[in-house]
């Protein structure tokens, strides 16, 4: 008897911040479109996707994109979002001190509700009796989902650390929803350890604690040591240098990501060790209003400031090009979900330093230098020991034996 694949729903609604080439490219949505195109792998699965109407053409054009052979049954969903942020934030009040900016949301929660409730009748819900899973890569589950459902948790990032939110009542109201919709009825997946930790420890009483695993999130094939034969031309693309030895850091150019430190270090590293022969390489989409505040501290080095090379988003062909022929990668954040990028980089052969913090200790473990992310000292110190030990920055064995833990 021919064994019968599993009906899964999968909730495509993610894809959508892959429109565009800029910071909203985050990690939620590649960790939604790798988890979509292995599943799109497997002959045990019949996938039929789901897609909040409101961003049905951004996500079909990524599909178009990734997915040009493949074809998947779509439906949308209804998304209305609860009024669950102002319930959620109560939580929270300790981290925030925007009193002012909630009584207006308030105020026009109040004159939208009635718009709310009337979309709420006129649009038909869907249960999705019939299948066997329903699994969404980021975002909350509607409760009249009859199947079993599983959610990936990344992080609450934007609730425990609001300071590092861009544009905050949009981009906060997902997580909020989130929060607010989990049950201990439903699975949940974390992305690592520490995730895990965090969600259990601001909502013990909304989730199960023998329902939520840890699944940790793996690097694409792609992302392997190999010969740079056109690390020029890269280079070129790029307006890196082609005399100089590059640094690489790569991530969404953001407060939280603690970049004015990092260039900042640089500069007194090369400065007190007269280095001639570095750039540093800042790439990756930005934050608007964090941008002007980059330029400024570049500015502000003065002679120094040709040192740093901001690239913008690097082309995915391009990147595994870009960690092979980097002196070694920085990635010292305030705070990680996960981590990807120092897993990437490790996978190609490239040194790394990271933060000591959140998750990055279980994705680097001691095949990089940690540091405190806060530390101006540990960041020189840090860039001198690959500079001058060689040995130590040739020794990437570590490195490979760790990524290979993730898969």
């Amino acid at each position: 008897m021919e064994n019968r694949k599993l009906k899964l729903v999968y909730d495509a609604s993610c894809l959508k911040q892959g429109f565009l080439r800029s910071g909203s490219r985050s990690g939620v949505f590649f960790v939604g479109l790798n988890v979509l195109k292995e599943l799109s792998k497997r002959e045990d699965v019949e996938l039929t996707l789901v897609v909040d109407p409101f961003c049905f053409y951004h996500v079909m054009h990524v599909l178009q994109k990734h997915f040009e052979n493949t074809t998947f049954p779509i439906c949308t969903k209804r998304f209305l979002t609860s009024y669950s942020y102002l319930r959620v934030e109560k939580i929270f009040s300790k981290y925030r001190g925007q009193h002012f900016k909630k009584f207006l949301l308030q105020i026009v929660l109040f004159f939208l509700s009635p718009v709310f409730k009337l979309l709420k009748k006129l649009t038909r819900k869907h249960d999705f009796a019939g299948y066997d899973v329903f699994l969404s890569p980021a975002y909350s589950i509607d409760s009249k989902v009859s199947t079993k459902k599983y959610t990936i948790l990344h992080d609450l990032i934007p609730l425990k650390f609001p300071q590092y939110s861009s544009n905050k009542w949009q981009k906060n109201f997902w997580i909020c929803d989130l929060c607010e919709n989990l049950n201990k009825n439903d699975y949940y997946l974390a992305v690592s350890e520490n995730t895990r930790k965090d969600f259990l420890k601001y909502f013990p009483k909304r989730i199960d604690s023998e329902k939520i695993r840890v699944i940790s999130l793996g690097y694409d094939e792609k992302f392997k040591p190999y010969k740079v034969n056109n690390i020029t031309t890269v280079k070129r693309k790029y307006g890196i240098p082609e005399n100089k030895k590059y640094i690489f850091s790569l991530c969404t150019l953001d407060p939280r990501k603690n970049l004015l430190r990092v260039i900042k270090t640089f500069i007194a590293f090369v400065k007190k060790n007269n280095i001639d022969d570095t750039v540093f390489v800042l790439a990756g989409g930005h934050w608007e209003k964090f941008l002007p505040q980059l330029q400024n501290a570049v500015k502000e080095l003065g002679e120094y400031s040709n040192r740093i090379i901001r690239t913008g988003y690097i082309d995915d062909e391009d990147l595994p090009i870009l960690y092979n022929g980097a002196e070694w990668f920085v990635y010292t954040s305030a705070y990680e979900g996960f981590g990807l990028p120092p897993l990437e980089a490790m996978a190609c052969g490239c040194p790394v330093i990271v933060s000591n913090n959140s998750s990055l200790p279980e994705v680097v473990e001691d095949a990089g230098i940690m540091i405190d992310w806060d530390n101006d000292e540990q960041h020189i110190a840090a860039y001198e020991q690959y500079y001058f030990d060689l040995e130590l920055k040739k020794n990437v064995a570590k490195g490979f034996k760790q990524a290979k833990k993730f898969s």
